[in-house]
């Protein structure tokens, strides 16, 4: 028997994978909500559920709804029709999406090297993609990092069949994971035009008309439901305020100031988009496979538009007022598949001639990676925790249907306390406040927001309102009762 064969554990690592990140969830009492994208994710979840339901659809955000994509909620409101728990719903996809995004890697890794053993395959999806930090961190939260990730290798995995089988009819796979992605995160749309641009060239030069004609019918039918869910506001993507905002000269800097108000970071952006190359948040021992890399590694023309698709890529990013390592992903996803080669290299001739040396080095790798893993998922489980005990205070201080105003506490505390009337500080410059309602803030967000929305309100209010203290609660947040001036 092969050893092809032999290697069922391999094979079955993405459901023993989709397994582990849920136990950490359980375990963690983590439900999925970090930060203000999932709890907006959360809520238009919600909202497409109620429009199948028949009820009317929830209110759009006027300023912030232009830079989520309708994917991830669109996939939450549908299956929320079968598991009503919309938080466990939006997390199952979550893990789920990882567990699918190993399979799909690991037959790209199949179609770019086809003579690679199975074991070096799996053990190169586990090493450097599953138990990289921040696509773990991707499978247990409840963003759309990891359902557009999954599309878009989908997309790479029909155009690259495309190319090496010559078969027209997966230009239709293109065609419908192309859209998925970028409906899922806009930005993906940087990562996927070359790929696009590659495959309609590829048709074009072969005749393949029909196939042409049938991709792009099955692009535009795959837009009809985000168009459905977002209504009129569906061409506020148009409107995103990072495509604006692009410049070469954010290149070159590290502080901005934004709509998002005031960042500074450590690198500027073209050393930031480098990272993936080497950063604890990937594969701190990425770099060692670069002394393995071959020229030839890149002569297959597939894998001359993988390095194209990546560097379009990382130059949008590069031009955009603000960094997060998480969006260099996608990228970091690219790179891996170029990188393979020198992969299989260490794995086979080194556990042909060193096998202990290797099995050393990979064993330090994973630990290394083990670590990092859970330092970058700290500060994640540290803040959906703040959010749910500052909640349940809350819940004991606000009357009945409370009026609360509030700023980055505020999409939570509409998941947690949704009978309590909740008003965004950065939305909306408020000139008059509700007598007898309450603020939930923290004083050090003047750092970041100086000048903007939410100090401008915070020091309106305490210049002509009186504030009185009901609570001190964790994390250095208060909350205070909005009282007429005597």
């Amino acid at each position: 028997m092969s050893l092809t064969n032999q290697a069922l554990l391999p094979r079955l690592f993405p459901l023993l994978y989709l397994l582990l990140t849920a136990f950490v969830c359980y375990v963690c009492s983590f439900n999925g909500l970090y930060g203000q994208d999932a709890h907006e994710y959360l809520r238009q979840s919600m909202g497409v559920l109620a429009r199948l339901q028949g009820l009317p659809m929830f209110t759009v955000a006027p300023q912030g709804d232009a830079a989520f994509g309708g994917g991830y909620p669109l996939v939450g409101g549908l299956l929320q029709g079968v598991m009503p728990n919309g938080p466990l719903t939006l997390q199952i996809i979550a893990l789920a999406a990882a567990a699918l995004c190993l399979v799909v890697f690991e037959r790209l890794v199949a179609i770019l090297a086809p003579g690679a053993r199975v074991e070096s395959r799996w053990a190169f999806v586990g090493l450097g993609l599953a138990f990289s930090p921040l696509f773990f961190r991707s499978a247990v939260t409840s963003m759309s990092d990891g359902l557009g990730l999954l599309w878009l290798l989908l997309a790479f995995y029909a155009a690259l069949r495309l190319l090496d089988t010559k078969r027209g009819e997966y230009a239709l796979g293109l065609a419908l994971g192309g859209v998925m992605a970028v409906g899922t995160r806009f930005a993906l749309l940087g990562i996927l035009w070359p790929l696009v641009a590659a495959a309609g060239w590829f048709l074009w030069k072969n005749g393949h008309w029909r196939w042409i004609l049938a991709a792009l019918l099955v692009g535009i039918i795959s837009t009809t439901p985000y168009i459905w869910m977002k209504g009129p506001a569906f061409w506020a993507i148009f409107e995103h305020g990072s495509l604006g905002d692009w410049s070469v000269v954010h290149f070159f800097q590290r502080s901005f100031a934004s709509g998002n108000g005031f960042s500074q970071y450590r690198l500027p952006n073209i050393l930031y988009i480098l990272s993936l190359l080497a950063h604890p948040a990937f594969c701190l021992a990425l770099p060692g496979l670069f002394f393995l890399f071959k020229r030839t590694d890149l002569t297959l023309s597939s894998k001359k538009i993988l390095v194209t698709c990546m560097l379009a890529y990382l130059i949008l990013l590069g031009g955009f007022s603000h960094q997060s390592p998480r969006h260099l992903l996608p990228a970091y996803t690219l790179l891996l598949l170029l990188l393979f080669p020198a992969w299989d290299r260490l794995y086979c001739y080194g556990f042909l001639f060193f096998k202990r040396i290797t099995g050393g080095v990979l064993l330090t790798t994973l630990a290394v990676q083990l670590f990092f893993l859970a330092y970058y998922l700290r500060p994640v489980l540290a803040r959906n925790a703040l959010e749910q005990q500052i909640a349940q205070q809350l819940k004991t201080i606000l009357p009945e249907h409370a009026t609360l105003y509030s700023f980055d506490l505020d999409v939570a505390m509409r998941s947690y306390l949704p009978n309590v009337r909740t008003y965004n500080l950065w939305e909306t410059r408020y000139h008059t406040f509700q007598p007898q309602a309450y603020i939930l803030f923290h004083p050090d967000l003047r750092t970041q927001w100086s000048g903007q929305n939410p100090m401008l309100n915070w020091d309106d209010l305490q210049q002509h309102y009186r504030l009185v203290s009901a609570g001190k609660l964790p994390g250095g947040w208060g909350i205070w009762e909005i009282q007429k001036p005597e």
